[in-house]
């Protein structure tokens, strides 16, 4: 396999740098989430840490979604934005740090309490997807073993703009550092990972070898009890 680029730490650290900083406002804003608080307060929350720190793009504004114990009713205070956080209820928080052009995306499901056996699920796929791209497999073809997962990739240019077709659909990936979405729904609530999976020569694997996916353990549901 020829390389589409040298992947090296000067060219990579900016990318690493996004991330860390997209996972450190997710944390910090479910740190703060309080019952009352509707999705779309989560939202202008991330959007502001973000326009604080020179993070924010008003292309890529962040997405939180509740879920549990609400109707599925798309009309009133139950339209997507408009419901409020309660004891029971799971959320995913997703939001994209943009810096002299890196982008980095994160997501963080909680609470623990209510994640923690989907969270494990979705950790072992993680594990599993370098080991099937390895294999010549597609990444349709683990979406087809796991039901509710979810896969979104796209290439990200290392410098200028982004090539020609770097979305890919079933063909094999071409080198190079891709985005890596990946979500797992039980009917019930969800969890969702983001991170980048570097392809080059030495085959696929992710950046950091830790999880850059989140599992909120800020207890939000105990201190709900607690109020």
């Amino acid at each position: 396999m020829s390389a589409f680029w040298t992947p090296d730490s000067v060219a990579l650290a900016p990318y690493l740098h996004s991330q860390e900083q997209a996972n450190k406002c997710l944390q910090i804003i479910a740190a703060s989430l309080q019952p009352g608080m509707s999705e779309q307060d989560c939202e202008l929350l991330i959007r502001d840490w973000l326009r604080a720190h020179q993070l924010f793009d008003p292309a890529r504004p962040p997405k939180v979604r509740f879920a549990g114990q609400t109707p599925r009713r798309r009309f009133g205070l139950n339209r997507p934005g408009k419901r409020r956080y309660r004891i029971g209820m799971s959320y995913i928080l997703r939001c994209d740090a943009v810096q002299n052009g890196y982008v980095a995306k994160a997501s963080l499901s909680g609470p623990a309490s209510v994640l923690a056996p989907l969270h494990a699920r979705l950790r072992d796929i993680r594990e599993q997807l370098p080991r099937t791209l390895q294999q010549g497999e597609t990444p349709q073809q683990l979406t087809s073993q796991y039901p509710g997962l979810r896969q979104h990739y796209r290439l990200v240019p290392l410098t200028g703009s982004l090539p020609e077709g770097n979305c890919i659909d079933e063909a094999p990936l071409i080198p190079g550092l891709w985005q890596w979405q990946l979500t797992l729904s039980d009917g019930q609530h969800s969890v969702a990972s983001s991170e980048f999976l570097l392809m080059d020569d030495q085959g696929p694997r992710w950046l950091t070898a830790t999880p850059a996916h989140l599992l909120d353990n800020s207890n939000n549901d105990k201190q709900e009890e607690a109020a």
